[in-house]
């Protein structure tokens, strides 16, 4: 069965990249799909931290109230999610952790993932102690069990990798090195959730 490509339209992508307009349509968003939680999830009614205090539980912030964050929503997931794919790559210097690639263009693309730790699906978790900043073959990697973390953040490359040893990016040559943390130490990975990649999902 053959499936097409989905692409955004010059002219979409061109309102998206400008701030102005990017705005535009994320209201028009929310007040499409999300009417009646619309000004909550933007800040501007009575609850004016609630954006602030998402963000603030992300980063494992210790003023943050945490026991009135909660997944209750559609709404809820969609806004943390959100945040944690803007936060993750920001504390990480948007760099991958494993490999140090730094990648970014003036069009405001960004190369590096947000990747969950433990599965959000599982926990429902996203503070950044469950997130690692990594390019888009490493988090494949990752999450298919190829490559792991031990407890003293060096990276664990699979047996189970198959690839050219000769190639100046192949990744057995990940194993054993430190991987990059951000430089606050409350945003490092949880050593608990790392335990758990390595026990349930890498490949030895």
């Amino acid at each position: 069965m053959a499936y097409s490509k989905k692409i955004f339209s010059e002219e979409l992508y061109l309102l998206l990249i400008n701030p102005i307009t990017r705005n535009i349509i994320k209201k028009a968003l929310l007040d499409t799909y999300f009417p009646t939680t619309k000004d909550r999830l933007l800040g501007t009614d009575k609850n004016l931290g609630y954006i602030h205090q998402l963000e603030g539980y992300i980063l494992n912030e210790p003023n943050v109230e945490y026991k009135r964050i909660q997944i209750e929503t559609e709404e809820d997931v969609f806004v943390r999610g959100g945040l944690f794919k803007k936060l993750i790559p920001r504390v990480y210097s948007a760099t991958c952790s494993f490999t140090g690639m730094q990648l970014s263009s003036t069009y405001g693309h960004n190369f590096i993932d947000a990747c969950h730790i433990i599965p959000f699906s599982l926990t429902h978790d996203d503070k950044v102690s469950n997130g690692i900043a990594l390019c888009p073959n490493m988090h494949r990697a990752f999450d298919r069990g190829l490559l792991s973390v031990d407890n003293q953040y060096r990276i664990i490359v699979s047996s189970g990798v198959i690839e050219d040893g000769q190639h100046i990016y192949n990744i057995k040559q990940l194993e054993g090195r430190p991987i990059q943390l951000p430089s606050n130490s409350k945003y490092y990975p949880d050593h608990e959730k790392i335990n758990w990649h390595r026990e349930n999902v890498f490949k030895e």
